[in-house]
């Protein structure tokens, strides 16, 4: 080998060495006057077990939302959030339901109706989400007057109508939303890390009238074209709300692609696994349920 294939060889190595141990500064960054489109999808299947009966549901919900950057310091960045698609379907061997802000229901039941009063409600409607740089939310508004109008719409739907304005009332409030929020951008470690770093997050929020609790490990696989790899490992426990009793556990497990400058998640891919068993007016009800959660993050001009 001759002594230039040799300094080239030092070189390769010098410079993959230097890539290999790169540390990044991950944190919630956007830029002032930037707009983004930020859209969940999730399925949810859920099967349950009662007095030897298996009964099996599936839940879709989709949200598309604009996300402006309205103000910006070294503390905090403010961020309207506007619901632009939601799409809100349950279904089972014995009944359908739902909405889509884009493909309306053909023959819609008397749940579907009511439904899409409600659901309606959102599109083109803001909330305000006050972010730290390290991901946690300070504060959200908005979301409290967005659900009185929704269950507003349906008031005039007797028992019913009661029944599912309490529920949803109960899924689209301030506090639910600013823990959703926060599940999803309160991911940054608090150092400077280097592929193979890793650093745990706790969050609790509501899912399905159920508190949840999230024990994350996340772990930085590479940085490549100012795109760092994520792998997202968590323990959850969920405990079912008033008049019920139980517990379920399980993991979720997936990949986060974030992008190093602004902090934000280009790709979230999740899948959850959670199983035990709880009682709810006298039975006890076995569940099994798993989901897929994929969001994604896109500029907008």
């Amino acid at each position: 080998m001759n002594i230039r294939k040799i300094v080239f060889a030092g070189l390769f190595l010098i410079v993959g060495l230097t890539a290999a141990l790169a540390q990044v500064n991950l944190s919630f960054n956007p830029e002032k006057g930037k707009k983004y489109e930020y859209q969940t999808d999730m399925i949810q299947n859920i099967q349950q077990s009662v007095m030897g009966q298996t009964i099996p549901m599936e839940m879709e919900m989709n949200i598309k939302y604009l996300m402006e950057i309205t103000d910006k310091t070294a503390q905090e960045i403010t961020v309207q959030f506007t619901y632009r698609e939601v799409v809100y379907i349950i279904s089972s061997p014995m009944m359908k339901m739902g909405y889509d802000s884009n493909n309306p229901v053909e023959n819609p039941s008397e749940m579907d109706n009511m439904l899409g009063k409600m659901f309606s409600k959102l599109i083109d409607q803001s909330v305000v989400a006050v972010i730290a740089p390290d991901g946690s939310v300070k504060s959200v508004t908005g979301m409290d007057a967005v659900a009185e109008s929704m269950v507003s719409a349906i008031a005039g739907d007797g028992q019913m109508g009661a029944q599912v304005g309490a529920q949803m009332k109960s899924q689209f409030s301030d506090d639910v939303v600013k823990s959703s929020f926060e599940h999803s951008f309160k991911i940054y470690p608090a150092n400077t890390v280097k592929a193979g770093d890793s650093w745990n997050e706790g969050s609790t929020m509501s899912v399905n009238s159920m508190n949840t609790t999230y024990k994350t490990k996340y772990t930085l696989k590479e940085v490549s074209r100012n795109v760092a790899t994520i792998a997202v490992e968590s323990e959850v426990a969920m405990e079912p709300g008033a008049m019920m009793e139980g517990k379920l556990a399980g993991t979720q497990t997936g990949t986060m692609l974030v992008d190093v400058k602004t902090g934000l998640p280009v790709t979230n891919d999740i899948t959850m696994n959670i199983k035990g068993s709880v009682k709810a007016q006298g039975m006890d009800i076995q569940m099994d349920l798993s989901s897929k959660t994929k969001t994604a993050t896109k500029e907008v001009k």
